[in-house]
């Protein structure tokens, strides 16, 4: 089954709400191992209606989800443990336990299965204190306020034999199952085991599906972050970006006066940035800088979609051994819409759905699951500079920044956009002061702490690149030296580069840069240095 089939999809599935979700990972099938690997998640789900007779009987309960199973294409009988479809199980439930030849809850297997203790150890990061949660956790075939821990002994939480015997008699039996699952899966390395490769851990990915399938692409591609930093190489088709407006450009314009995009020179970019190691190239066509007007969708598009059917045939016929993938800086829906048409794998929104309000339903419809890039913004262009768009508060951005992309993200999730296709980013330089934007990339770390659960686990993408609070350090506004030394956004690159350093060392994924060969020699460094420790200090 492909990520794409969820079985938050499912009509028999539409009873219930789902309040927290973990991150998606792929594994080695268990017990029969003659099958695909497998994609396992889990969600902390509640009846809708808590009177219905199902929110208190975990057997009518199991019934409900024997139907989403079914409904998603699994049959009757077969193998024990062997290919399916689809496997939803009931790991704890309200009640605690519960015992009969059908059901066992908890789950007597759950604690010797990392690929169900690493998406349990995620939701125990944002489990409320609510008792109207039921964990719930699917495994497929692949294609291609915080829990701190428990109150009483170990034994009482979590199976029979010390892992689960005693839920019946907490007040919360949700909560101390899962804590439990987060401290197993800590004994067990935790993060160390996620991308670990070549240890003795049973190997699990953190992924999401990306692109293909378009124009030639390969399909049912899984992408999986974590383990080094991925760069992701600027292309601006746009006469008026703030540091190299104008370099993809003809000359000559067309009937609406309106320059034309150089599609050719956008390849060559493409090439350079490809040879010189990006992993992602990301095309815009507006310029997004403080103050800038807005251009149409329909304009923005002309300028973008060409470029993206150009590169995904490049990719094809130019390197297909190269796993590069294709993003779109877009807030418009429409754009995103046809981009992915012509070939993107990424929907990248600077306004994470603000401006737009069309964009995350669009995205969630989209014939590919893409991943979202949900970024921090408040305002548009012409606006987030102003006071009350800079100004926090609580006087903590770090704080305000993640309790407002929590909202949006579940802005998202709500519209259909299944949560382990988000990713993040803190916008620097929209909506942020000088000092705010230093302050945000000091703080990244605790930024994702703050947002918890798997939205804390999600692909963090960083963009200091070129940007104003580093000339202002750089001293480029030219006060207090030779005005005709400033230095233009252009020979910010060595600060850039920095900058991405400080990114990796506050855990960022990936870093949007102009000078790729720079960054990713940067970057490697970095990686050395902190990624090879990170799973240790977690």
């Amino acid at each position: 089954m492909a990520p794409a089939d969820s079985p938050l999809t499912s009509r028999a599935f539409s009873s219930f709400a789902v309040d927290a979700h973990s991150a998606l990972y792929e594994t080695a099938p268990a017990y029969v191992t003659d099958q695909p690997s497998f994609l396992n998640a889990a969600a902390l789900v509640r009846v809708r209606d808590a009177s219905h007779p199902m929110a208190n009987d975990p057997v009518l309960l199991l019934d409900r989800l024997k139907r989403v199973e079914k409904e998603l294409g699994r049959e009757e009988g077969g193998v024990r443990f062997g290919p399916r479809p689809i496997d939803l199980d009931i790991i704890f439930h309200r009640n605690g336990t519960h015992g009969c030849e059908r059901l066992e809850v908890p789950h007597p297997r759950y604690h010797e299965r990392p690929f169900v203790l690493a998406p349990l150890a995620d939701l125990a990061a944002n489990h409320s204190s609510s008792n109207h949660h039921i964990p719930i956790a699917s495994s497929s075939p692949s294609r291609g306020e915080k829990n701190t821990g428990l109150h009483r002994g170990d034994d009482d939480a979590g199976t029979r034999g010390g892992y689960g015997g005693g839920l019946g008699t907490w007040a919360d039996p949700i909560g101390a199952g899962l804590a439990t699952a987060a401290r197993l899966w800590a004994g067990s390395g935790g993060e160390a085991n996620v991308n670990a490769a070549g240890s003795g851990a049973t190997p699990i990915r953190r992924v999401m599906p990306i692109g293909g399938g378009v124009n030639g692409r390969p399909s049912g591609r899984l992408w999986s972050w974590g383990d080094r930093t991925n760069v992701m190489a600027i292309l601006n088709v746009t006469p008026d970006s703030f540091s190299d407006g104008g370099a993809l450009m003809m000359d000559r314009h067309d009937d609406r006066h309106d320059p034309a995009v150089n599609v050719a020179a956008a390849l060559a970019a493409a090439r350079r940035a490809i040879e010189s190691g990006a992993d992602f190239l990301d095309v815009g066509g507006q310029s997004t800088r403080p103050g800038a007007s807005r251009v149409s969708a329909n304009e923005e598009a002309a300028r973008v979609v060409p470029v993206v059917e150009a590169l995904a045939a490049m990719l094809v016929a130019e390197y297909p051994d190269r796993e590069v993938y294709l993003s779109v800086d877009t807030f418009y829906g429409d754009v995103a819409e046809s981009a992915a048409s012509a070939g993107a794998d990424v929907i990248n929104d600077v306004s994470g759905g603000t401006i737009d309000r069309t964009m995350h339903a669009r995205v969630a419809n989209l014939p590919r699951p893409l991943p979202y890039v949900a970024m921090h913004s408040r305002g548009d262009p012409t606006t987030m500079q102003l006071p009350e768009n800079t100004r926090y508060a609580t006087g903590d951005v770090c704080a305000e920044i993640a309790r407002e992309s929590v909202i949006n993200a579940n802005r998202a999730v709500r519209a259909g956009i299944e949560p382990w296709r988000l990713w993040t980013d803190p916008g620097l330089g929209f909506a942020k002061t000088k000092e705010g934007n230093w302050d945000v990339l000091r703080g990244l770390g605790r930024i994702r702490e703050r947002m918890g659960g798997a939205l804390a686990r999600a692909p963090q993408l960083v963009g200091a690149s070129r940007k104003g609070f580093l000339g202002d350090v750089l001293g480029d506004s030219g006060r207090g030296r030779d005005e005709s030394r400033v230095r233009s956004p252009r020979d910010r690159d060595v600060a850039s580069a920095a900058a991405a350093v400080a990114a990796v060392a506050g855990g960022a994924d990936v870093v949007r840069v102009h000078d790729v060969r720079a960054t990713v020699d940067a970057v490697r460094v970095a990686d050395a240095v902190w990624r090879s420790r990170r799973g240790d200090a977690d």
